[in-house]
């Protein structure tokens, strides 16, 4: 466990001060002088993410006494140690996959430190560390500095969702806020240091810069295809059927302005959209034929270690032992797709209240309930025929319904243990809120036009 010295408190308390000034600097630059009244939520934002990232190490480091986030720093701090010890063997381990001789051959007990095992066994979690190792050459070796570092930049990710809602005009702008910046358990879960937290800022980065070079509201397009080559080589080394996750409906979600080019003539464009749903559920059906044993590999993976007393991290008791079964007995593209409906609900909605073994699961089962509450809502209060027709018709909220979908089913599949599902799926409450705060009235006062949507977010370079 990293020891939490007066050195690194106060590298903490500096760096603290410095997100806060920094954060303030912003706040008043484009909410008090230039009159931007949805940059109120920019420093709570900042907070938000603060606050719920020293949080979670906090429970993990004088609680747990251990878990993911203290074994994902400790593998970075070794490799960290390594490029001080021998430049060209932080290299290799850098570019290439962890092998069983390098643990034993490149890493010591006294100069360098060893990474956990399971940490450097599994080039996905390995990967995070190296991301860690990265940072600690210009942050330094602080368990503090690296928590608030990530929570910083989870903060700027996700406004720059909160910025591509608004100018989108889904929703009002707390609606926006709360789906996007205040979340407590995607907070919680993706602020520290985790993979989950790289995942999560991958994603809304590639978002964020895709629907940037597809609207042309990005400057440089270099920069963006830059970012968005970055982000889709982490997703890839992190957690790879993200990438589906997100290709597939933004390629949904991009086809509803030809769509809306045909508007006039209903049976073309309800042509197109009947071949754009078979073409993505095609293409689902062919990712799990080649990806499915692979899946199926994960969920047994939980499901074996789960029972078994190891170093891996599903082991942890941070995790619980309370699980779930769909009932799956074969990981065919058929087999998948029939248990589907029970585990896109699941992700949905589940853990409930009554099935939280823990505090930090009873904050999900808190939240499956607002969800469960807000589903009855969308559906039963006001016109819901008007509704979709919002969503089918705007390409944001079309891919939110789809991402959200997608992501379900691949969590709900995978995770089978509810401490790992509220991780896996905490991307998709964002998205799915978005869509759940869609109001019919807004068809009456404002007419959705996706070719004349008035989209003028500005480069990045211009916010903070």
């Amino acid at each position: 466990m990293p020891e939490l010295g007066s050195k690194d408190v106060f590298l903490g308390v500096l760096f603290l001060i410095f997100i806060v000034l920094r954060s303030g600097s912003v706040k008043r630059k484009h909410y008090v002088l230039n009159n931007q009244s949805h940059y109120k939520y920019y420093t709570l934002n900042v907070y938000f993410k603060l606050l719920l990232g020293l949080i979670y190490a906090s429970i993990y480091m004088f609680y747990y006494e251990g878990g993911d986030t203290m074994a994902y720093y400790k593998a970075g701090e070794a490799l960290n140690n390594l490029l001080w010890e021998s430049p060209t063997l932080f290299w290799e381990e850098l570019i290439n996959e962890p092998v069983y001789n390098g643990f034993y051959s490149n890493y010591n007990v006294t100069t360098t430190g060893n990474p956990p095992g399971w940490i450097y066994r599994d080039p996905n979690s390995f990967f995070v560390s190296k991301i860690i190792a990265l940072f600690m050459i210009f942050f330094g070796q602080s368990y503090l500095v690296i928590t608030m570092l990530f929570s910083y930049i989870m903060a700027h990710a996700s406004w720059r969702i909160f910025e591509l809602i608004r100018h989108y005009k889904v929703t009002s702008d707390g609606y926006a806020a709360l789906s996007i910046l205040f979340i407590p358990s995607v907070s919680f879960w993706c602020s520290g240091i985790s993979k989950d937290t790289v995942v999560l800022i991958a994603t809304f980065y590639l978002l964020y810069y895709g629907f940037g070079l597809a609207n042309k509201f990005v400057k440089s397009k270099f920069r963006s295809l830059f970012f968005i080559f970055i982000c889709g080589y982490v997703l890839y080394h992190t957690r790879s059927f993200m990438l589906f996750t997100i290709i597939a409906p933004f390629l949904i979600a991009l086809s509803t302005r030809l769509i809306a080019k045909y508007r006039d003539s209903i049976i073309l464009a309800n042509a197109m959209r009947f071949f754009i749903i078979v073409f993505g559920f095609g293409s689902l059906f062919l990712f799990l034929r080649s990806q499915g044993e692979e899946l199926a590999k994960t969920s047994d993976k939980y499901l074996n270690e789960a029972s078994v007393q190891t170093d891996d991290f599903l082991n942890n008791e941070t995790y619980g032992k309370k699980r779930y079964d769909l009932g799956i007995t074969s990981y065919t593209p058929f087999g998948m797709l029939r248990v589907a409906p029970q585990a896109i609900l699941t992700a949905f909605f589940r853990p409930g209240i009554w099935e939280a073994s823990s505090a930090l699961l009873m904050i999900s089962g808190i939240e499956t309930t607002l969800f469960i509450y807000l589903s009855f809502i969308f559906f039963f209060k006001g016109n819901v025929l008007q509704k979709i027709r919002i969503v089918r018709n705007n390409e944001f909220l079309i891919f939110s319904f789809f991402f959200a979908l997608i992501l379900a089913f691949f969590a709900g599949f995978t995770s089978v243990l509810f401490g790992v599902l509220v991780r896996i799926k905490a991307p998709l409450l964002p998205f799915f809120l978005i869509v759940l705060s869609t109001k019919s009235k807004d068809i009456n006062e404002k007419k959705i036009d996706l070719e004349n949507t008035n989209i003028e977010i500005k480069d990045p370079k211009s916010d903070d």
